[in-house]
């Protein structure tokens, strides 16, 4: 029996940038069972961030010291956001994954979920492997769950990274009681990162633009 499915895969890539794409190419092959092949979504990027005001970045809470959002953090938010918006101008039902996610088994019939964290990345500690949830590779929206995300991020001062701010807005930990996130893995080659964390566990790769004043390339004060 064919699975239906009746709502859209987007993928977050950068078509621009040969280490988004090298992702990209390498996860799709994980996808090519699924009924809809993922659309490609441009993700929006520092150099974007001058046209952009929707929202309001704050200092960036974490357990490292508080810090201000790099660009990079602060155009993943968009990227996602530009997504939610989305669905709910064209009443969509919508799946999000990013160009690093990599379909590792066939996806659960969403036709009753308002939402649903489909992702996870593997780490290791001196018991031995670990899976943990990483939402925003891979997660499932209706429009009204996406409404409820555009609400949230625009009334208030953003603290968190954008899965973060998905994880809290969302109904956490009946996603983590039912353990059923394992379907999207989050792939790293190598320790290559395009988004900047200010991380060394991590080596960031960025255009060159992305290092650029952009207020003052654009004659802004």
């Amino acid at each position: 029996m064919v699975k239906e499915i009746d709502y859209n895969i987007y993928m977050i890539q950068m078509s621009d940038n040969p280490v988004s794409q090298m992702y990209r190419r390498s996860v799709l092959k994980s996808w090519k069972d699924e009924d809809k092949v993922p659309i490609d979504f441009e993700a929006v990027t520092p150099k974007d961030l001058v046209y952009r005001n929707e929202l309001k970045f704050g200092i960036k809470k974490s357990k490292s010291p508080d810090r201000d959002f790099t660009l990079t953090e602060k155009a993943v938010w968009y990227s996602h956001f530009d997504l939610w918006c989305l669905s709910v101008r064209e009443r969509k039902k919508i799946l999000i994954i990013e160009h690093d996610s990599k379909l590792v088994k066939p996806l659960p019939d969403l036709k009753k979920e308002g939402y649903k964290f489909l992702s996870f990345s593997e780490g290791t500690f001196k018991a031995g492997k670990y899976r943990q949830c990483t939402v925003g590779a891979g997660y499932y929206i209706v429009p009204t769950t996406a409404e409820r995300l555009v609400a949230n991020a625009v009334a208030q001062e953003i603290t968190v990274n954008s899965d973060g701010f998905i994880a809290h807005i969302l109904n956490t930990k009946a996603q983590m009681k039912m353990d059923d996130f394992h379907y999207i893995e989050q792939i790293i080659f190598d320790g290559i990162n395009t988004i900047d964390h200010c991380t060394p566990r991590r080596n960031y790769i960025g255009l060159d633009y992305e290092n650029i004043d952009l207020s003052s390339i654009h004659r802004q004060a």
